[in-house]
């Protein structure tokens, strides 16, 4: 679904809806996502990010309207709500059904409204330390199951290989760094290999992985990879499990730095 286009949208009130903006937030440099293919929105708007607008929840209308200007069929909204029952929530989601997008409501309460959920996601995480206060352990459970979500979907769509991110965006010194030692651990190469593939794939870590181990050009690589739908390891086609099978089948012990599934130059 995302891969075709469509959006990831996140809504909540008050802590959940800053926890899906901080959500969608982070996907852009851990991915490499466009700010549109992953949004959160909160009721009360951008200022009730950093001041609370606890009215805001109450509006079941609002959260249509809002949703409505970013939503469209195909898309995949995601209600976030510790009891299930916040208005704004609700009335998100029943307009996403509504234009034919999928729903999921994320809660922390086995009774929670479903009507306009085509999936309840149920986290059992019981009565809170300061009862009511819901931005502790349904806050922390819900940030964790957000990590889940966006990760597996970005791991379906080839943005990562294996446990490693190599859609980050390299902007900064550290993310820099980060990259050139991707470039490095995956395509087995030095330090300085690495730093000039990636200045030569325009900060790309995996265009630069595809012209080291198919000794190709960044163009070259560039369709390699949209050729593959961003999947580098279908790029790269061998696994360590074939490499492994090669290697007993001449009599080796297990090579303990391949894992199965691991693609290798």
């Amino acid at each position: 679904m995302f891969a075709a286009n469509h959006k990831i949208i996140f809504i909540g009130a008050g802590t959940s809806g800053r926890l899906g903006i901080l959500e969608a937030v982070e996907c852009v440099p851990t991915f490499g996502t466009k700010p549109s293919q992953i949004i959160g929105i909160i009721a009360g708007g951008n200022k009730a990010v950093f001041r609370s607008q606890e009215g805001a929840e109450d509006n079941s209308q609002q959260g249509a309207k809002d949703l409505a200007k970013k939503a469209k069929k195909g898309d995949f909204v995601i209600g976030i709500s510790a009891s299930g029952t916040a208005p704004y929530v609700q009335g998100a989601l029943a307009q996403a059904q509504k234009i034919g997008a999928y729903t999921a409501l994320l809660s922390c309460n086995p009774q929670a409204p479903i009507k306009h959920a085509h999936i309840h996601i149920y986290l059992p995480t019981g009565p809170e330390a300061l009862s009511g206060s819901t931005r502790l352990k349904a806050g922390t459970a819900t940030k964790m199951t957000l990590n889940a979500i966006t990760t597996g979907a970005m791991a379906l769509c080839g943005k990562t290989y294996g446990n490693l991110m190599v859609d980050v965006r390299p902007t900064n010194k550290k993310l820099v760094a980060r990259a050139t030692r991707l470039i490095g651990q995956i395509a087995h190469t030095n330090e300085n290999t690495a730093k000039r593939l990636l200045k030569a794939s325009g900060g790309n870590v995996k265009t630069a992985i595809v012209m080291h181990c198919k000794k190709a050009t960044a163009a070259q690589a560039k369709k390699l990879l949209a050729a593959k739908k961003g999947f580098l390891s279908e790029v790269l086609r061998f696994t360590a499990k074939i490499i492994a099978r090669l290697f007993f089948a001449r009599g080796g012990t297990k090579p303990t730095s391949l894992r199965t599934g691991q693609v290798v130059c």
